[in-house]
């Protein structure tokens, strides 16, 4: 069974991202490493239709401008709970009974409650019924259990009249009672059967002890707007969840915001695990993950708006992933060696004492290829500021000190310092420092450990994790192996995440929809990356594509659509492949940082790359270029600049296509079935040449001496 709770077990690997965005041209990229990467199981099959044509188009514009999307609607913000006396309607005489302030529901049937219920519950315990309970302006609360607690049933449908609340009183939940968790109801709404949330009303669901909405079957809700907040997961259905419509606000301060359990096959054949969207308006703000399905997840078509909000882009996250916690000074190894030690001094502007936290040697992280020391301390709670300081003796003093930064406020959005020094100061760069594997939670957006499949969906992610993840590395309880992969056919994704934006551990799939990945670590990242169609826009820290190693050989492939890539300067790669790429179709502009002799690229391989069809733009450091096949023609420009601004390339008659350049790149290559061999051909900025060439062969000018750093796949301790 798939337990993946907020706290997992400490490994040592780390990945770590500068919080502000590297543009082209921009500063160098973090110390960094990511956890290795497993193989895929599945062999992969990579060529797909031309959905977009190099033909139709003709133009690498500026990135899409992004705006507010729709939200749930709060009800607790609009409702009044109930205050009068509770009473119930039975369409079944006899079919429910009193005993104190508990109700027991034991025949099918429909049963509508209304007022306030206090320290008392609903139960049912109808064996293989059909149960409908109809909440018309309720307010029910329970210290002592569940307050609606389904024993057993064949299916129950809760419909919602009016504003109704659910709120479960109990403390939270020990590590002790969690081990007994089938003799204590779960969560405040609790059920062992088949589970349907409705109506046209409003549910503000309250969860004090552990999850807000739990069966151990199948959950679905539709139509109604719902509120649920809880300490661990808001919506839990162990075998599946399905949103078909509504408004849903899902607050989760130390689990998941909707998540399945089980990976199995049913007795009717039906595969267990999958979280489905079909439809309706949904936040949530998770602690952990935003969507975590033990199979599948699948935003299916129709008019679903989500918006996900995972750890620190989380107003809600508990204090116990927030304060009292390890943070990580980070620093040169010459600079960790300079001294005997490293410190932090918080303290309040009230004048009262502060108290110091000891840094120690935690770990060796990596910024591409350039190693740096990590120091971990304990953050204490409850101050406002803090000063960095090295010593030269192992005693901490705010008067005796070899450098310091001075003071400033604390930042709790990250949980880690780059620490820099210039003769007795330190001066440092606050980044966030996601620990994969490790006492810190997963925070992905949307994770599956099968396969994720967005067919259409106005879809915002904002993750320290990654937006989009799919696992091929768990045996899945059915007996099979996770496939990785991620299929985007349709929607608008708007992605910022302090790892990779979409990552599958097998392959990762464009066939359409607008992707706008305003920030990450590593843009899109797979085993094999396939672009069939869509707009795809990266802003990446590191590699903007990479296909790392897997099961299969690693590839990146291009067959339509559009695809624009901006990484920074430093070890960076706008496309990166551990195996090759090849394009037969589509528009790519590519972005890199540096010119050819710095760490950046705007290509590597470790094999070969093909262009066959289509029009590729790769700007910034040389490392790659075609080899000649197809009627693809490729022009080298070593030094020559390309300042911001619109460019387009014309043969002297006509323009065949056109792009722009966001901030300063220098040298490049073009690769397009637009050229041919015996033309003559100009690139124009603000109507004037700044670059001309005659294509007399397949591919002309030069590219300097090419380098290639070594190929993706993340960066290791």
């Amino acid at each position: 069974m798939n337990k993946n709770n907020c706290l997992l077990k400490m490994t040592a690997m780390i990945l770590a991202t500068i919080l502000v965005l590297s543009a082209c041209g921009g500063r160098g990229t973090s110390p960094t490493t990511s956890a290795q990467q497993g193989s895929a199981a599945s062999d992969q099959t990579t060529a797909a239709s031309d959905q977009t044509t190099a033909a139709s188009i003709t133009e690498a514009g500026t990135t899409p401008a992004t705006s507010e999307p729709a939200h749930a609607t709060d009800p607790a913000s609009q409702g009044t709970a109930a205050t009068g006396d509770f009473t119930v309607l039975a369409a079944v005489s006899g079919g429910v009974t009193q005993e104190g302030s508990v109700y027991t529901i034991t025949a099918e049937g429909k049963y509508s409650f209304s007022g306030s219920l206090s320290d008392g519950q609903i139960v049912v315990n109808a064996p293989d019924q059909k149960v409908e309970i109809i909440l018309s302006g309720a307010a029910i609360s329970c210290s002592t259990d569940a307050p609606i607690k389904i024993l057993d049933a064949d299916k129950v449908t809760i419909t919602v009249e009016g504003y109704n609340e659910v709120t479960d009183a109990r403390a939270l939940r020990t590590d002790d009672e969690a081990e007994a968790e089938e003799k204590a109801a779960g969560g405040a709404v609790y059920a062992k059967c088949d589970l349907t949330l409705a109506g046209t009303g409003s549910l503000v669901v309250t969860g004090g002890y552990n999850n807000g909405v739990h069966t151990t079957k199948d959950l679905k809700v539709k139509e109604l707007t719902l509120k649920v907040s809880a300490p661990n997961n808001a919506l839990k259905g162990n075998d599946s969840v399905t949103v078909e419509s509504g408004s849903l606000l899902l607050i989760s301060s130390g689990g998941d915001g909707i998540k399945t359990e089980d990976s199995d096959v049913s007795s009717k054949g039906n595969q267990r695990g999958t979280v489905t969207v079909s439809g309706g308006t949904i936040d949530i703000y998770a602690a952990c993950d935003g969507i975590d399905a033990a199979y599948d997840a699948v935003i299916s078509k129709g008019d679903a708006v989500l918006n996900i909000y995972t750890d620190t882009y989380s107003p809600y996250t508990g204090e116990a992933l927030s304060t009292g916690t390890k943070f990580y000074l980070i620093m040169s190894q010459s600079l960790y060696q300079s001294h005997s030690l490293f410190a932090a001094y918080y303290y309040n502007d009230d004048e009262s004492a502060g108290v110091w936290a000891k840094a120690s040697y935690a770990m060796e992280v990596y910024g591409g290829r350039t190693a740096y020391a990590a120091l971990s301390l304990t953050a204490p709670s409850g101050y406002e500021n803090v000063a960095y300081f090295a010593f030269d003796s192992d005693t901490p003093s705010t008067e005796a000190y070899a450098a310091t930064t001075g003071g400033g406020t604390v930042n709790r959005t990250v949980n880690a310092i780059l620490l820099q020094e210039s003769g007795n100061a330190l001066s440092g760069d606050y980044v966030s420092l996601s620990l994969s594997g490790s006492s810190t939670s997963s925070a992905k957006g949307i994770k599956a450990d099968n396969e994720i499949l967005i067919a259409d969906c106005t879809l915002t992610i904002q993750s320290t994790d990654d937006a989009i993840h799919a696992n091929d590395d768990v045996t899945l309880e059915n007996g099979s192996q996770g496939l990785g992969n991620v299929t985007i056919a349709g929607g608008t994704l708007t992605l910022s995440s302090g790892d990779d934006g979409i990552h599958g551990d097998g392959t990762v799939t464009v066939d359409g929809g607008v992707i706008n990945i305003l920030t990450a670590y590593e843009g899109v990242e797979g085993n094999v990356v396939v672009f069939n169609g869509g707009e795809t826009y990266v802003n990446a820290k590191d590699d903007g594509v990479n296909a790392k190693s897997g099961s299969s050989t690693p590839l990146i492939q291009i067959n339509g659509g559009l695809l624009k890539v901006t990484v920074g300067s430093g070890d960076t790669d706008g496309m990166d492949s551990n195996g090759n790429i090849v394009m037969t179709g589509g528009f790519v502009l590519v972005q890199s940082g540096s010119s050819m002799g710095g760490m950046a690229g705007s290509v590597d391989l470790d094999g070969t790359i093909s262009v066959t069809g289509g029009t590729l733009v790769a700007l910034g450091g040389i490392c790659e270029t075609p080899n000649g096949s197809g009627d693809c023609c490729t022009v080298l420009m070593s030094g020559q600049s390309f300042a911001a601004g619109e460019y387009t390339v014309t043969d002297g008659s006509k323009t065949l296509f056109s792009f722009t350049v966001d901030a300063s790149c220098q040298s490049g290559w073009i690769a397009s079935n637009t050229l041919s061999q015996g033309g003559s051909y100009q690139i124009l900025k603000d109507g004037s040449s700044v670059y001309s060439w005659s294509q007399t062969s397949q591919s002309v000018g030069s590219g300097g001496s090419s380098w290639g750093g070594p190929g993706g796949g993340g960066w290791r301790r």
